[in-house]
């Protein structure tokens, strides 16, 4: 999937000569990078010490820390696990870039458990993962995350946020989807006030339905246009049981490959899932607000999506 770069690397480009040819804009350029560089070595030395103070050194050696689908993230401290699809990673897959070998590569649509001990971890992070898991799989994920945990420990869940998307959707409010495709993305160059309000619906219903589901992908058996997408979610009088409909009409077996949003969460019902697994402290948290303190580092967690996103961690 392309990103905001490769979407306006010829406007970038420009952009970059015309800098290259003013002195001033270049000194402010350089003066920002400075800035940046020297704001990253001093929150890097600051979590270095969180890491040596918080934990030991037989611990931060056997590394009890584990990423579930952590995208490009790399830490030293940390161990990683993604999907593989012949070869390669899932985000290598997805981006067309080479990473660097993760720590377990796992299919958690297998069922089968993590190569881990039980108790071994002591920190799991997660960020936009479950989406892409159908009940069934949601319910063994998390059975499996209680297991690798130890006593105390705490797991961080990061995903899109359905509340936020639905009330968005029934207060047309179109910019909050509009804002994603066309800035943060820029999947589309068209700008708003160029676009009818049906359009910018059109656009919205189906954003909204390719995020919590399969039924804008042609893969999938049941595949739905823009206006369909419209007249899909006019149906219902309450929003989530059409999230529930669309879930269950988007193919399993289809997203074995497809690896796309199958599922949709807020916070009540993240909650209710962990409390069902038995987890001792279930908290609704936010944007960089974790409780674990080497969690807070924004150069790592909490990257993707924060605006359109909910957190919640629990501990078992």
């Amino acid at each position: 999937m392309a990103n905001f770069s490769e979407k306006y690397s010829d406007a970038i480009s420009a952009k970059v000569a015309e800098i290259m040819d003013d002195p001033d804009l270049i000194k402010k350029a350089v003066h920002r990078e400075a800035v940046a560089a020297l704001n990253w070595r001093v929150t890097k030395r600051f979590f270095e010490d969180a890491y040596a103070t918080g934990y030991t050194k037989e611990d931060l050696a056997r590394r009890p820390f584990l990423n579930i689908g952590p995208g490009s993230f790399r830490h030293s401290m940390w161990r990683t696990t993604d999907k593989k699809y012949d070869d390669a990673s899932w985000t290598e897959v997805r981006r067309g870039v080479n990473q660097d070998p993760v720590d377990y590569y796992w299919d958690i649509y297998s069922a089968q458990p993590l190569g881990e001990k039980d108790g071994f971890f002591k920190v799991i992070y997660s960020s936009h993962v479950i989406e892409h898991l159908f009940p069934q799989d949601m319910g063994f994920l998390v059975r499996e995350i209680k297991r690798l945990l130890e006593p105390g420990g705490v797991v961080r869940v990061v995903c899109p946020d359905a509340e936020k998307m639905a009330n968005a959707y029934q207060d047309e409010d179109w910019p909050f989807f509009l804002n994603y495709l066309i800035v943060k993305t820029g999947r589309h160059k068209t700008s708003m006030s160029s676009l009818s309000k049906e359009s910018q619906k059109e656009m919205s219903a189906k954003f909204l339905l390719q995020y919590i589901s399969l039924l804008t992908d042609k893969r999938n058996p049941y595949c739905l246009n823009k206006n369909q997408c419209v007249n899909f979610l006019a149906k219902y009088d309450d929003i989530y049981q059409g999230f529930d409909e669309a879930l269950q009409l988007s193919s399993r077996e289809v997203n074995k490959t497809a690896g796309g949003h199958v599922n949709w969460f807020t916070a009540d019902k993240l909650v209710r899932i962990f409390k069902a697994m038995g987890f001792s402290r279930i908290e609704v948290s936010g944007y960089q607000k974790s409780k674990v303190a080497i969690l807070r580092d924004g150069r790592f967690f909490d990257r993707t999506d924060p605006e359109m996103s909910v957190f919640i961690e629990a501990t078992k």
